[in-house]
């Protein structure tokens, strides 16, 4: 079977994450950076060819709706799927990050630090919500 990935998706920094080939553990790869050089940094750090299916976040407003920033992850999305020719689905990633930061907070990481390590650890976060739901 093959791998799914996760990508948290922000402009400066890009969280990643990726099963296990059984799809049941999600694992953190790395945060790249965002901008010009995203897809460059995402074709670096993820393992292409064992992915088969790639999950971004869309960060939707509380209410459901579909704020600026969604807009840029569907374009983004849009992108990425061309270039790698690997299917993407969004998936709503509300409150990820909350959930990431309190995650961090727990291994009482410094304020720092946790920004470094949050994007990651939404991707993951978001990977494994994702493979739960298909035990």
């Amino acid at each position: 079977m093959a791998r799914v990935a996760a990508i948290d998706y922000g402009l400066k920094r890009i969280g990643l994450a990726v099963s296990d080939k059984e799809r049941k553990i999600a694992l953190p790869v790395n945060v790249v950076e965002g901008g010009k050089k995203a897809l460059h940094n995402i074709r670096e750090a993820l393992p292409l060819k064992e992915i088969d299916l790639i999950l971004i976040g869309l960060p939707l407003e509380m209410n459901g709706k579909k704020g600026p920033m969604a807009q840029v992850v569907e374009e983004f999305a849009k992108m990425l799927g061309e270039a790698l020719q690997i299917p993407i689905q969004l998936v709503d990633e509300r409150l990820s990050s909350k959930g990431a930061d309190a995650k961090l907070k727990e291994i009482s990481l410094n304020r720092k630090s946790r920004s470094e390590k949050i994007d990651m650890v939404a991707a993951t976060l978001l990977l494994q919500t994702y493979l739960d739901s298909l035990i």
